[in-house]
């Protein structure tokens, strides 16, 4: 349990994250005021928890909470971060937090302006992997080539994730690769080319993503997402986790650092990572919607800097819409069989 406990709404409590948010603040001891979803388990799901279930935010009793997450479609999340924002409420974000660059910009200017804690749900910055990592690649020094990919299973694209602008593998998987590739290399990043394709499914949008890209000093770093029925099965150099297979691997003028189930290599040499937190417990399968409402609390508390930010989320949607540009016709998988 947290030794904080905060009044709670989570919004959007029936979709595939805010079912997770639910499940996270829940483990932690917070209390969930309300669960806002026009869907019909809303009811079901707020007798559960102990929670009221509210149709919409425009109902929602916002002098009952002092919190709320969004897990909305991306049109939708601008207009609610700011309603909740200047009713002093603290608001976690899904990612994207908007539908385009420019609403995303918007953003990040309305947050200079309230006094609450605002969040992007990029919650591989929270992960105590993805942060154990980041601590082996400073031993590198400059970079100079980075490779992030992503393998997940997904014997089909039925649902939310296969419709045009909320889904895909780039928005929806690699969306969290360039953010990482961004951090990674500390400078903004230019595509020399993307490429957008169904290479398993027939679907609307795309399941495999892929970019090659620059930093102004000259950094070279790819970025690969792939959904498919059968993705290639290795545990060496990479971390395995209940949504997928996630590799990555850098190198620089004296060394290179791949990542691995407990920890990295660095130079060949095996770094195993305890939890940060000294648990027995090795990083592979923590709940990383834990860990990221852990960290979004002792922001709210205690003036945390935020280890991931609205200016952070504005950067890899706007890199987003530049890997769209870049991106070369697509073949189609039936042409690409010919």
């Amino acid at each position: 349990m947290g030794e904080v406990r905060m009044k709670f709404a989570v919004i959007g409590s029936l979709g595939w994250a805010g079912i997770r948010h639910v499940e996270a603040l829940t483990q932690l001891g917070h209390e969930i005021v309300a669960v806002v979803d026009p869907g019909e388990g809303c009811a079901a799901q707020a007798a559960e928890i102990g929670a009221v279930a509210v149709p919409s935010l425009d109902e929602l009793d916002l002098s009952s909470i002092e919190a709320a997450t969004l897990a909305l479609p991306p049109s939708l999340h601008p207009a609610a971060t700011r309603k909740l924002a200047k009713a002093g409420i603290h608001v976690l974000c899904e990612k994207p937090m908007a539908p385009d660059s420019k609403e995303a910009q918007e953003l990040v200017d309305f947050a200079k302006t309230v006094d609450v804690t605002i969040m992007p749900g990029y919650l591989l910055r929270t992960n105590p992997h993805i942060r154990g990592f980041v601590e082996g690649l400073k031993k590198l020094g400059p970079l100079r080539r980075l490779h992030i990919s992503t393998n997940v299973r997904k014997p089909s694209m039925a649902g939310w994730r296969s419709e045009p602008v909320i889904g895909g593998a780039l928005l929806v998987n690699a969306i969290h690769q360039l953010d990482l590739a961004t951090w990674f290399i500390g400078e903004r990043l230019t595509p020399r080319m993307a490429q957008l394709d169904n290479a398993h499914h027939e679907a609307p949008t795309e399941d495999l993503f892929y970019t090659a890209l620059v930093s102004p000093s000259g950094v070279t770093a790819s970025v690969l997402s792939s959904w498919s029925p059968h993705p290639p099965i290795s545990n060496d150099g990479l971390m395995v986790t209940d949504a997928g297979r996630l590799r990555i691997e850098a190198e620089s003028d004296t060394g290179n650092i791949v990542l691995m189930q407990e920890g990295y290599r660095l130079n060949g040499e095996d770094v195993v990572l305890d939890d940060i937190h000294g648990a027995p417990e090795k990083m592979v399968g923590v709940n990383q919607f834990v860990r990221e409402f852990e960290h979004f609390v002792d922001a709210i508390e205690n003036r945390t800097p935020l280890w991931v930010t609205v200016e952070d989320n504005f950067a890899v949607q706007k890199l987003i819409e530049d890997c769209r540009a870049a991106a070369i016709a697509p073949a189609g998988r039936t042409a690409a069989r010919r």
